[in-house]
């Protein structure tokens, strides 16, 4: 385990994973630095870059000042509601196109439920009840038509709107979908 001087540096700046800037806090920073299961480079410049051994990921973790750490928040807060507009927009060309929408815990509520959260918008079934997630038959991928997937697939692709993602569920970004 290698021990970190202690730094002035209150935050770190870093990659994420799906292109954007993070910001984190130095003291969990360097609680991650000095697990034992972490390896970490420290640089003269104050950076540090940890190589997590539990996934073997590896992250470069440069100090932040207050106007990067401003500009990465403002930078993140824009993408969170350039997601939001996008989820809402999802939602709006899903019901106009009459695919049955998921209801909150109320009997018979189930339907497809539109998740907005991190950098995506994910699209899926949703059954409101156990009783009828373990009675009902599953509608996401069933039947000749290929099921509800296949039509929510169609709704979006009409109204012009980009999969990011031919996974089980459809998965949408704000940067493939800029029009929203």
């Amino acid at each position: 385990m290698t021990h970190l001087a202690t730094l002035d540096v209150r935050w770190y700046q870093y990659n994420g994973s799906t292109g954007g800037r993070g910001i984190s806090d130095a003291r969990d920073v360097h609680a991650q630095a000095e697990h034992d299961s972490n390896t970490t480079e420290r640089h003269v410049d104050g950076s540090l870059t940890i190589t997590y051994g539990r996934t073997g990921t590896t992250t470069h973790y440069r100090p932040a000042t207050a106007d990067d750490r401003a500009q990465i928040m403002e930078e993140n807060r824009a993408k969170i509601d350039g997601n939001a507009r996008l989820g809402k927009g999802v939602a709006e060309v899903l019901r106009a196109a009459g695919i049955q929408m998921a209801r909150w815990m109320h009997p018979g509520g189930s339907g497809v439920y539109v998740h907005t959260a991190g950098s995506q918008v994910s699209v899926w079934w949703w059954y409101s009840t156990e009783a009828e997630r373990s009675t009902s038959p599953a509608p996401w991928t069933g039947g000749e038509d290929g099921g509800v997937r296949a039509q929510v697939v169609a709704a979006l692709e009409t109204a012009g709107l980009n999969l990011s993602s031919e996974s089980a569920d459809p998965v949408l970004r704000t940067e493939d979908n800029p029009q929203i």
